[in-house]
């Protein structure tokens, strides 16, 4: 699966001195079963010093079979499974003990694989063995964290697309294509008199503009994928007593803000979070924009400011019932952000005219249109349509090696009419390697470490 680099063969080196590890896989507390798992060379010897199952042998053990048994000096009935390499998670000879899910025995079988051999695992260890022993590559290791941290559909989706090899699939065949270019264009160094260095140069542009296409299209969708993980943030802001709380608590479907006929009653930010269409959307019931009267209200409308400018959407509310200058000078302060513009107390008959447009009529104290009001929200964050034929990414590390594989192609583009061969050449192995990164052949150490260290004890 990996192609051989340096800091790959370092790493490998390491893996294969290494000693076998063992942990508790399952979250600490209290259960119906829990599992404690063990990854390396002696995985089996120190299993069967634990295990006792009279008719069971190391010689006669099936793979992937669950054997009921004791465990030594526990007096605990418990399954045992082993996993043969090269066919287990980490690639490594494993052995998993399904046992009780109390977490003082836990400890105690933990604590017994310890003292017959083992060493405690640190975290992330056993994937980051698999991704070693070319059992995943680092973008479907990652799959695996996005997977667990998943919060909604559309972010356990994303995580599972990573797990599955969608991205290094795709990666794979534009690294193939370069091999490819990078082999046809050499040949024009060594058989100058076979081959039309021109010709190869025309074909080698048609080759890098058809790969950068396919980045350009994986990072059409990014910025979709970072708010997917965390999600966006839209400020309601208007005078006091125009509805803001009385919106939020209709979106929530809860009376989370407390609505009076008094003006000024939120006095503080009201932050909540929803999920609309797989978005995560955080709504943040602002104070009014207004003099204040005293000090504590004149920090509340500083911190209203600042969450406008911190905002990926501000909401401008006007009520049907009272447009007045007040108003209007808010929306003057607020205009360079673009703001959604909601007519809140749809539901009164009077009719208003305002010096800009409304975006949505909607009543907060009816429930009306609030799912309108929704759509329009999603409409303004994300204006670019979404290709859902291309893979959706959320890591930061994924499309910032995407974004300098762009730089890569255009880079050769630029240069392939006045250089040499090459030189092109060279950049053509820096976009491979860049490439590279996103699955970790070309990744360093540290790096690596990093990412391992996200995953829990025992994964």
């Amino acid at each position: 699966m990996h192609k051989k680099c340096v800091t790959y063969e370092i790493l490998c080196a390491k893996i294969c001195a290494m000693d076998t590890i063992a942990s508790i896989s399952t979250p600490m507390g209290t259960g119906a079963i829990a599992i404690v798992r063990m990854s390396g060379k002696q995985s089996l010897d120190i299993a069967f010093e634990l295990f006792e199952n009279k008719k069971l042998t190391k010689e006669n053990i099936v793979p992937r079979m669950l054997y009921l048994g004791n465990i030594k000096g526990l007096g605990e009935k418990c399954l045992m499974v082993y996993f043969k390499n090269p066919h287990s998670f980490t690639g490594e000879d494993m052995v998993e003990f399904q046992v009780h899910g109390g977490v003082l025995l836990c400890r105690e079988v933990l604590r017994l694989l310890l003292e017959k051999g083992a060493r405690l695992a640190e975290n992330g260890e056993f994937s980051k063995r698999a991704f070693l022993n070319g059992k995943m590559s680092l973008d479907e290791a990652e799959g695996i964290i996005d997977v667990i941290e998943a919060t909604h559909k559309a972010e356990l989706s994303a995580g599972f697309e990573l797990l599955n090899g969608q991205l290094l699939q795709t990666v794979k065949q534009m690294q193939k294509a370069l091999t490819t270019t990078n082999a046809r264009l050499a040949v024009t160094v060594d058989y100058p008199e076979y081959d039309d260095e021109s010709i190869e140069k025309e074909q080698t542009k048609q080759d890098i503009k058809e790969i950068k296409s396919q980045i350009e299209k994986l990072l059409a969708n990014s910025e979709y994928g970072k708010q997917l993980k965390t999600g966006v943030k839209i400020a309601l802001v208007g005078k006091p007593n125009v509805g803001k709380s009385s919106i939020l608590n209709a979106v929530l479907g809860e009376n989370r803000a407390i609505v009076t006929d008094i003006a000024g009653t939120t006095r503080d930010s009201i932050s909540e979070q929803i999920v609309y269409k797989g978005i995560k959307i955080e709504l943040v019931d602002t104070a009014g924009l207004r003099e204040g009267n005293d000090l504590v209200e004149k920090i509340g409308i500083d911190k209203t400011k600042q969450e406008i400018k911190s905002a990926n959407l501000v909401v401008f509310v006007v009520s049907n019932q009272d447009f007045d200058q007040q108003d209007e000078q808010i929306y003057e302060q607020i205009k360079s952000y673009n703001p959604l513009v909601v007519q809140n107390k749809s539901d009164f008959d009077k009719v208003q005219k305002y010096p800009f447009d409304i975006d949505v009529c909607i009543s907060a104290l009816h429930n009306q249109n609030i799912t309108e009001f929704l759509d329009k929200i999603v409409e303004r964050v994300y204006k670019q349509k979404i290709d859902n034929s291309a893979l959706v990414l959320t890591n930061t590390r994924h499309i910032e090696a995407l974004k300098q594989a762009l730089v890569c192609c255009d880079d050769i583009l630029a240069k392939i009419d006045t250089q040499t061969v090459d030189i092109v050449l060279f950049e053509i192995k820096s976009l491979w390697s860049t490439l590279g990164k996103i699955t970790g052949e070309s990744e360093n150490e540290k790096i690596i470490d990093e990412i391992f260290s996200r995953f829990c004890l025992g994964k």
